[in-house]
């Protein structure tokens, strides 16, 4: 009986780790300055013929302290890049980066994730400029 109230006691500690662990803030942005999304690009991005255009997805997590959060950057389904961050303190703000070429059009998302959790996704599409 003592087993068994001890591993449902580290199950709920356990379980309410991740249920503290919020996303506060999340944003794709164009650029990044002194640690914030610089604009808002929603849910459109336009890239010209035969450009590689960089794109940021900034998060601000709170009660991850010293964990690790993953984005995972997806093309039409298939996981291009997946960029782990350390998250140092209980509001942190970070982001990741991907360069986007041309011929990568169509649907994205980005999905941030703490171990095997999602906690958010946000989805967009680069489209050609005109």
């Amino acid at each position: 009986m003592k087993k068994i109230v001890f591993i449902l006691m580290v199950m709920i500690s356990g379980f309410s780790q991740f249920a503290s662990a919020q996303v506060e803030r999340s944003q794709l942005t164009s650029a990044i300055e002194n640690r914030e999304p610089t604009d808002n690009l929603e849910g459109i991005v336009e890239i010209q013929q035969d450009q590689v255009k960089s794109v940021y997805f900034f998060t601000q997590v709170t009660g991850l302290t010293n964990q690790q959060i993953t984005h995972r950057w997806l093309h039409e389904g298939e996981e291009k890049a997946a960029v782990t961050l350390n998250v140092g303190g209980d509001s942190w703000r970070t982001y990741s980066s991907k360069r986007v070429p041309s011929y990568w059009q169509g649907k994205w998302q980005v999905q941030v994730w703490q171990g095997d959790l999602m906690l958010i996704t946000h989805h967009f599409e680069v489209s050609l400029s005109e």
